[in-house]
């Protein structure tokens, strides 16, 4: 009975034997054949494109503004201001408010900001004389220019510069006849309106151009 079991032991050894290399044996990874694997796609680093640099700025350069007279003893020639002097005192008074356009346009301009000098002849009533010098630009001489035009002003050359000019008659409310009048000089980026009213010497504007302009 003993030799029985033996035996029956060592067979039954043996099947789990088998069936444990079996498992084991089925088990193993296949074998990885390197031969058939694609090879890597090699990889082509990207350039970037080179920077292309912005074209430096060009300052864009402004004319500079005509210069105005150093003050209004500037604009008279000796015999002028002394014919100012005796035929419409006093000069600059601050109580004259007439300005140098009466067409609303023209005034505008000259109040536009554009760099000005002031100079007057008379007191608050009664004849009196408002020139202005203005430094502007080429348009805004030719908006003056075109506002005369409209406006019937007459126009010729003085010397170096161009001289434009209206005259106005009328009464008053008082029913008093008087003489009004504009002159207007431009010449190397300057303006010099002249409003007057019943007085205005001979030769005005001729004298401001040649002190000017020569």
């Amino acid at each position: 009975m003993v030799q029985v079991r033996r035996r029956r032991s060592a067979a039954s050894v043996l099947v789990a034997a088998g069936l444990l290399l079996a498992v084991l044996t089925g088990c193993q990874p296949e074998p990885v054949d390197s031969a058939g694997s694609p090879d890597p796609t090699p990889v082509t680093p990207v350039q970037s494109p080179p920077a292309v640099e912005s074209p430096a700025a060009v300052p864009t350069e402004t004319a500079p503004a005509a210069a105005l007279p150093v003050d209004c003893d500037a604009l008279y020639s000796d015999g002028m201001r002394a014919a100012l002097d005796a035929a419409v005192p006093p000069a600059n008074d601050p109580a004259v408010t007439m300005l140098s356009s009466q067409n609303a346009q023209l005034a505008e301009l000259l109040a536009s900001g554009i760099p000005v000098l002031r100079c007057t002849w008379g007191g608050a009533e009664g004849p009196g004389i408002a020139t202005t010098v203005a430094s502007m630009e080429p348009a805004q001489a030719d908006a003056a220019r075109a506002v005369m035009a409209e406006s019937a002003f007459g126009c010729e050359t003085v010397g170096e510069a161009d001289l434009c000019r209206i005259e106005r008659r009328g009464i008053t409310l008082d029913d008093v006849e008087y003489v009004s009048g504009e002159d207007h000089l431009f010449a190397d980026g300057l303006w010099v309106a002249t409003s007057w009213i019943d007085v205005l010497p001979e030769g005005y504007s001729v004298d401001i151009a040649t002190q000017l302009w020569g």
